[in-house]
């Protein structure tokens, strides 16, 4: 059997392509929100489901639907190589998020609309398009795939289950044997710009909660010495960013930059909304700020609505709050110098509780690596564009306990999505050329990885983000 050419692959992807987004709409169809009402988590079942049918007619042996310990299901399946092949693990998501207030959609959420360039739906770049880029790279190599596939499709990343993460560290033994993991959950710096991420800051979520008093008390008859907790909360939670922008946890260091690729101003700019008056917080360069420093943002507060309003000074008030952490900094080291620097700046000597409910180290891996370097030439190839190495601001907890059981195995990140994709909110989209490019660049990284001797070591080729 001889090998596919790249324009055998490419004329092959081009022809598989109807029937991918086909796969897409029936996926979307399903709204797969984990944790949700009956119905959604019927949806997620009927995911897992639609998945596993689709690896049977791909060759896979009996793919399991894997109970995990958060009660979602995990989709495992494994189809052995050829002997002495490498076995590389296609990781994706099948869950998402929350569509919202529906109002707010141009376009039904959980159906795919194909506009120009653009299929619009929740999932269609995170991560349902991710699962049928799997899917449809191995159906482009048929029986051309020499190497081992483990495929492994979580149920509950977006809501930061960590099932999968659990059902590793129970059972290290069905994954001792990869090679190489392609984790397609990252995003790319732009339509048409194929990036591998290689830094992800970790993460650590935190419940303050501050009381000042036993109950609720009258702000004519008692404001003014009596301590308010909204205050007193505002007041902490204002003091963990500067003037500049930068967030001050006492001891957190602001760590040297992992990337000298740079993040043009007018860049990000357009991709976040940003007005010319608007001001771009930080002291460094944006790529240092978003990939390399610590951010803290407040993800909600638990104070009177509007609704609810009283003229009263409240006795008791919580936060919930994400601090990224940067590269280097142990998740646990940022929790508890998150932890000390509040109580230490504790206003007015209120009663406060600070609960860790992430702890999520960040992850730094190696480029010069025989599967880096094989993803980065079949990316550029199949882009027609270089490959840039760039960092992300966001965490994938999986890829610390990928590491810790498979020390020596790749772990390669990289995605269909980008700026314009819209994940997390309303009209997430994925451009349909970035999915086909997608599918070709890892149907001939299975083609070509079995062809390097696995774990070789290949000088890195540099690349800039231009």
């Amino acid at each position: 059997m001889h090998p596919l050419t790249d324009q055998e692959l490419r004329d092959t992807v081009s022809a598989l392509l109807p029937d991918a987004v086909e796969l897409l709409g029936e996926l979307v169809r399903l709204p797969s929100v984990f944790g949700g009402a009956p119905e959604r988590l019927a949806a997620c079942a009927d995911t897992a489901e639609a998945i596993a049918a689709q690896l049977k007619l791909l060759g896979f042996p009996e793919p399991r639907l894997q109970e995990t310990s958060d009660g979602s299901v995990t989709v495992l399946a494994h189809r052995p190589g050829r002997p002495g092949a490498p076995t590389v693990m296609l990781y994706s998501h099948y869950d998402v998020q929350p569509e919202g207030d529906p109002a707010d959609w141009r376009y039904p959420p959980f159906d795919v609309t194909r506009v120009g360039e653009r299929l619009y739906g929740r999932g269609t770049a995170d991560c349902k398009g991710s699962v049928v880029a799997h899917l449809a790279a191995l159906r482009a190599l048929g029986g051309h795939c020499a190497a081992g596939v483990r495929f492994v499709c979580e149920g509950s990343e977006e809501q930061g289950g960590r099932g999968l993460d659990d059902y590793i560290r129970a059972h290290p033994e069905e994954f001792d044997d990869i090679d190489a993991a392609l984790i397609l959950d990252a995003s790319n710096p732009g339509p048409g710009r194929p990036a591998i991420v290689t830094s992800l800051r970790g993460v650590v979520v935190s419940r303050v909660s501050v009381r000042t008093g036993s109950q609720v008390l009258h702000s004519g008859t008692f404001g003014g010495a009596a301590p308010d907790a909204v205050m007193a909360l505002m007041r902490l939670l204002a003091g963990l960013r500067d003037d500049n922008g930068d967030t001050v946890v006492d001891g957190l260091p602001n760590t040297p930059p992992v990337h000298t690729d740079g993040y043009p101003e007018s860049d990000f700019r357009a991709h976040t909304g940003l007005p010319e008056s608007g001001r771009v917080l930080g002291t460094a360069d944006i790529a240092t700020q978003l990939w390399a420093r610590p951010a803290l943002t407040v993800m909600a507060t638990d104070i009177p609505a509007l609704s609810q309003a009283v003229p009263a000074v409240q006795p008791v008030a919580r936060a919930l709050v994400n601090l990224r952490v940067p590269p280097g900094v142990p998740a646990q080291a940022a929790a508890e110098l998150l932890a000390a620097h509040v109580l230490r700046h504790n206003p007015w000597q209120a009663d406060i509780e600070i609960e860790h409910l992430v702890v999520s180290d960040p992850f730094v891996s190696t480029t010069d690596g025989a599967a880096h370097q094989v993803l980065a030439r079949t990316l550029s190839d199949a882009y027609g564009r270089a490959v840039v190495t760039v960092g992300s601001g966001g965490s994938i907890p999986l890829c610390g306990t990928l590491r810790a059981a498979v020390p020596e195995a790749e772990i390669l990140l990289l995605g269909i999505s980008e700026p314009g994709s819209n994940i997390h909110a309303a009209d997430e989209s994925v451009l349909l050329s970035d999915l086909r490019a997608a599918i070709t660049a890892e149907a001939m990284f299975l083609r070509d990885l079995p062809t390097v001797p696995p774990n070789s070591t290949i000088p890195p080729q540099r690349s800039q983000l231009t």
